[in-house]
């Protein structure tokens, strides 16, 4: 990969992982606010049917939207560092992807068993929409972080020669002589 197509591909990772930030910090802000009114998550924000089901309880749906919203905020910290191409930022956003997916993955394959008629109930597309998008942002964004294009480009920006220059041992390495003195 070419350096100005990298860096641009760079740039879209981390502008990605902002807006996939600031949207699911929203989402999920405004599910938890939710809860402030006293009603069960059942009848949030975005309807959430499955309650009556052991798994999908009413502290299944607290826990995973707590976690999804620390995703979202680690997510988004990872874009911006991303930006100022901090090598923090691959790993907030690569550390927190298979957090997410899998968080999600549970209640789509739920939302699934529901579709095929296994269990009883109904569902939402826009509960199925955002868990899928979420899913799919997060496999991308993994994928292309835990490349070897952008592991090499960090990791050979901190293993770059000190300020004095390259050491004697590394000069005589690279023109072929020994390095014992």
């Amino acid at each position: 990969m070419t350096v100005s197509r990298f860096g641009s591909s760079l740039r879209l990772a981390a502008i990605v992982s902002v807006v996939s930030g600031l949207v699911g910090g929203a989402i999920w802000t405004l599910d938890l606010m939710d809860r402030s009114d006293g009603d069960d998550l059942r009848w949030g924000f975005f309807h959430n049917p499955w309650m009556g089901f052991t798994p999908f309880n009413e502290a299944f749906l607290e826990a995973s939207m707590s976690v999804l919203l620390a995703c979202s905020a680690a997510i988004g910290l990872g874009g911006i560092l991303l930006l100022a191409r901090c090598q923090w930022g691959v790993a907030l956003v690569s550390l927190q992807a298979p957090i997410s997916i899998a968080t999600n993955t549970v209640v789509v394959l739920f939302i699934a068993l529901m579709m095929l008629g296994v269990v009883t109930g109904d569902w939402t597309g826009e509960a199925l929409a955002l868990r899928l998008g979420s899913i799919a942002v997060n496999a991308a964004l993994w994928r292309f972080l835990r490349s070897s294009a952008v592991t090499e480009s960090f990791t050979g920006a901190s293993t770059a020669a000190p300020p004095n220059g390259p050491s004697p041992n590394a000069t005589a390495r690279e023109a072929g002589g020994s390095t014992v003195p």
